[in-house]
């Protein structure tokens, strides 16, 4: 028996929709197949979600909210900066070269002109904790002495732009999609010429 439990019935409206955009796109996307990929009507699916635009920033937002499942802030320990950088960076571009990410990523370049309003979604819910995360640690140990980091948020940036942004266009177009030792690889050279322009002078 189909659950009324609202909650659960906008899990599987979310879910059926997720897989149908990362699919069809938005454009292409069918609020019928949608209906009935989670088992209802479109009248329900209309009572969760007044619009197909409504339903699609639902989504957006909460494919952004996994990366707390992708990057376990908690899990990193404490110690020397270049290897607390190297496993936040794998977990960020391991999480963020997965399919949901990808997808709204190809949305932004493919649709995005057609609704601006949902462009800052992701970097609202993903984008700006995890640079503040990195900002705080820059932060912290330029405090203690240890890096060099006068501008912990803009660093954050470049960080980002160093480990990430590369990885993740090539991903979206198709060129390499990088995991494993490859991955790796990529974290740990990108990092070390971030770490070169943030030592301390002595």
């Amino acid at each position: 028996m189909i659950s009324r439990d609202p909650a659960k019935v906008t899990q599987r409206i979310l879910d059926a929709a997720e897989r149908e955009f990362i699919e069809y796109g938005f454009g292409a996307a069918s609020t019928n197949r949608i209906a009935a990929r989670f088992g209802g009507s479109k009248a329900t699916l209309f009572r969760y979600f007044s619009t197909k635009e409504a339903l699609l920033e639902a989504v957006i937002e909460r494919i952004a909210s996994e990366w707390r499942l992708g990057v376990r802030l908690g899990d990193l320990h404490d110690g020397e900066p270049r290897q607390w950088l190297v496993d936040f960076a794998t977990m960020v571009l391991a999480w963020i070269l997965g399919k949901g990410p990808l997808f709204v990523g190809r949305l932004g370049i493919s649709e995005g002109h057609k609704f601006s309003g949902l462009t800052p979604v992701f970097q609202d819910v993903a984008g700006k904790p995890l640079e503040s995360a990195l900002a705080a640690r820059l932060g912290s140990w330029t405090t203690e002495g240890i890096l060099s980091s006068p501008d912990p948020a803009n660093d954050a940036r470049m960080f980002f732009d160093l480990v990430v942004s590369g990885a993740v266009s090539r991903a979206l177009y198709g060129v390499e999609i990088l995991s494993g030792d490859r991955l790796s690889a990529h974290v740990a050279r990108a990092t070390d010429l971030f770490m070169r322009g943030r030592l301390p002078r002595v």
